[in-house]
């Protein structure tokens, strides 16, 4: 078992290095819109297939609401890398509840397995409880 814990282990520190290279990251949804201008006299107003565009947006969710904030022409692929950052951040950060879970169980099938000091501490809380009862 402890070349399992050891194996798991190591399998944690290569998910935390991972985080720790993590760069810039954004939570969102990247969108490509195009939009009237609603003036009488433009060329959106009069055709039915012409739009303005794109335009692009990033909306997310915050405290229940949704918030769009407007990204120039400029930043969309470095917003884009932001947010395939989040998305490896989340990915890794479910990694590591997954191994350290593991590490959990492990840990616990270990103690099971002839941990006599630790039942000898048992032993002694036990007695100690037993004792404090007995004197109220």
């Amino acid at each position: 078992m402890p070349d399992r814990l050891n194996e798991l282990e190591h399998r944690k520190s290569g998910v935390k290095q991972q985080l720790a290279d993590i760069g810039d990251m954004r939570q969102g949804t990247l969108t490509e819109r195009y939009l009237k201008c609603g003036k009488l006299g433009c060329r959106c107003a009069k055709e039915d297939d012409y739009k303005h565009g794109p335009h692009f947006s990033l909306t997310k969710g915050v405290n229940g609401k949704t918030v769009t904030r407007t990204i120039p022409k400029r930043a969309v692929e470095s917003t884009k890398a932001q947010i395939k950052e989040f998305q490896e951040f989340r990915r890794l950060n479910q990694c590591l509840l997954e191994v350290s879970e593991e590490i959990c169980d492990a840990k616990l099938v270990e103690g099971e397995s002839g941990d006599t000091d630790q039942k000898k501490l048992s032993k002694k809380f036990s007695k100690l409880k037993s004792s404090e009862k007995s004197k109220s």
